[in-house]
């Protein structure tokens, strides 16, 4: 690029020269012209400044043309760098995505791990991989955004989980609660259970008590 960079402002340099030394000669032309009394000389003199002048408009003419090449050359060098630039961008934003889903998954499958050892963090577990696609809609796919509400919502599970009734809420139930207290009036409209969570089985009917026979006195 340097090397043609080089050559590009010797040629321009010499085009200078060249439309400077024609004008000279054009001038000089001009002035035998006016003052020349014979015909032939007259004739002459006339063809000869008007070469000089045509050649005067091709030289700028033709340094005119370097210029715009150079910046078209310039131009598309330039929509290159910005091409180069947007894709190296989409590549990171691709690997970074990439990176925050394994994560996730990675989180997930600590908190499974974690599920089978302590029921309560079990029930936790559950709920929090309900909500995570909600979350992830609902935080318009921001990482950053995603994360806070993950943050809420984990507070929010800690602090249920401390209420007596934790353990006899359905996963569904627990969910759509946690969303009421988190404010997320955006979700609520299309929360749906999709863990397979299977209803409470009824409790069995207590036996009849059999008749007491009556007191004879």
């Amino acid at each position: 690029m340097s090397r043609d960079t080089d050559k590009q402002a010797r040629a321009e340099a010499m085009l200078g020269e060249v439309a400077e030394l024609a004008l000279m000669v054009a001038r000089e032309l001009a002035v035998r012209l006016r003052a020349s009394e014979d015909t032939a000389e007259t004739v002459a003199l006339a063809g000869a400044f008007q070469k000089a002048s045509r050649a005067v408009r091709l030289t700028l003419a033709l340094d005119a043309k370097l210029d715009r090449d150079a910046a078209r050359e310039a131009a598309a060098a330039a929509r290159d760098a910005r091409a180069d630039a947007q894709a190296q961008a989409a590549s990171d934003a691709q690997a970074d995505a990439q990176r925050a889903a394994e994560q996730r998954r990675e989180d997930a499958r600590a908190a499974e791990a974690q599920a089978a050892a302590d029921p309560v963090e079990g029930r936790k577990a559950r709920v929090r991989n309900l909500l995570a696609r909600l979350l992830w809609t609902e935080s318009e796919r921001d990482d950053e955004d995603y994360e806070m509400l993950v943050d809420e919502l984990n507070a929010r599970l800690d602090e249920a989980a401390r209420s007596p009734g934790f353990a006899d809420l359905s996963i569904e139930a627990l969910a759509r609660r946690v969303i009421a207290d988190m404010g997320l009036s955006g979700l609520s409209g299309r929360f749906a259970l999709t863990l397979g969570e299977l209803p409470r089985p009824p409790r069995p009917a207590a036996p009849a008590r059999e008749p007491q026979p009556a007191d004879s006195g």
